[in-house]
């Protein structure tokens, strides 16, 4: 599937959060803001909720996409 240009449809998936090409977080989408410029990732054991917003240079992927693997967070 690959990247998302829209986070709309996003809430209550399994995603991956990258920047600049590399993996940083995998968690679910809990809420994405009205223009879909910005979501929260769910807290998940010792990595707390996380704001993550494209102009920053954050990019989305489908978990699916890399077969269910599961980083949690890595920087």
């Amino acid at each position: 599937m690959g990247s998302f240009s829209d986070w709309n449809d996003l809430v209550g998936r399994k995603v991956q959060i990258q920047h600049r090409g590399r993996t940083i977080r995998t968690g679910y989408v809990e809420e994405v803001t009205a223009p879909a410029d910005a979501l929260w990732i769910t807290a998940h054991g010792i990595d707390r909720r996380a704001l993550y917003e494209k102009a920053q240079g954050h990019t989305v992927l489908s978990v699916a996409d890399h077969e269910g693997t599961d980083h949690g967070h890595l920087g």
